[in-house]
């Protein structure tokens, strides 16, 4: 794992329940057929829009002028291709970037992206993604959306480890034993290599090789209440954290995991067009 300084998002006041469908026009503004892809992600590509100054200024004036319904406006601005659509309620505005191409709604002075595989309204603000979830702010990064905390949020990494021929003899390197007094870490080698033994069992059982480059062990919880937990710090400044059987914790919110949850989405924001305009 490793922290993340991010600032604290704007959260939106208001919001309801929706489950809104996406659709794309057929062909382009210069009647070329479009092939690209629905964004399945939330679109980083919003960070270049952001930052064009002559197309955020120029989004009101649009609005005041292009009001057919069911019809859409292709534009080119500032180096910025996309699309204008107006539901007869609502503006759209579809963006390409590479293979893909997603909706996105300006709404209470914010943007909007619906991510459809975890079933809920991001918001933009100060660079990222947000997602208004249980008991507070996640932030989309490294694949995942992660709670925001005071200052930053925590982000793991998946990596792959491989473990060296044999655990080494017991006893050797650096040891730290957990408060309950049933596991134990060993740091050993020039390369930090820490170990997992469980040590209710005599001699102390090898559990798993937790990784190396490892600079501090240590250990939290082991109560009825608060099941033991193993943090290691590495020299690059990054940390991992492990349960009793030394299998990694992560903080991340993916969306198959919440999608019971009941997603934040703007007031009044209807769905994105459902069909091209014959």
């Amino acid at each position: 794992m490793r922290s993340v300084s991010v600032s604290r998002p704007s959260m939106p006041t208001r919001s309801f329940q929706a489950q809104p469908r996406t659709s794309f026009p057929a062909r382009d503004g210069s009647g070329q057929r479009i092939s690209q892809q629905a964004a399945r992600t939330p679109p980083a590509h919003h960070a270049a829009v952001m930052r064009n100054a002559s197309f955020a200024s120029g989004i009101r004036g649009q609005q005041e002028r292009e009001m057919t319904r069911d019809h859409y406006y292709w534009h080119e601005q500032g180096g910025v291709r996309y699309a204008h659509y107006y539901d007869g309620r609502s503006h759209w505005y579809g963006f390409y970037h590479g293979p893909t191409f997603y909706w996105s709604q300006y709404y209470g002075d914010r943007w909007w992206w619906y991510d459809a595989q975890a079933s809920r309204w991001d918001f933009w603000d100060n660079g990222y993604w947000w997602w208004s979830g249980p008991g507070g702010a996640y932030v989309y990064m490294d694949n995942g959306y992660y709670p925001y905390d005071t200052t930053g949020v925590t982000v793991e990494s998946q990596e792959t480890l491989t473990p060296p021929a044999s655990e080494p003899p017991l006893n050797e390197g650096t040891t730290t034993v957990s408060p309950d007094g049933e596991r134990e870490v060993q740091v050993v080698g020039a390369t930090a290599q820490a170990f997992l033994y469980d040590k209710t069992a005599t001699p102390p059982a090898f559990l798993r090789y937790l990784g190396d480059g490892v600079t501090k062990v240590r250990f939290s919880g082991g109560t009825a209440d608060a099941p033991l937990q193993i943090l290691l710090e590495f020299r690059d400044d990054t940390f991992a954290l492990f349960d009793a059987g030394g299998n990694s914790q992560s903080k991340a919110i993916q969306g198959a995991e919440t999608k019971s949850s009941t997603p934040a989405v703007p007031q009044s924001i209807p769905p994105p067009p459902t069909a091209a305009p014959g």
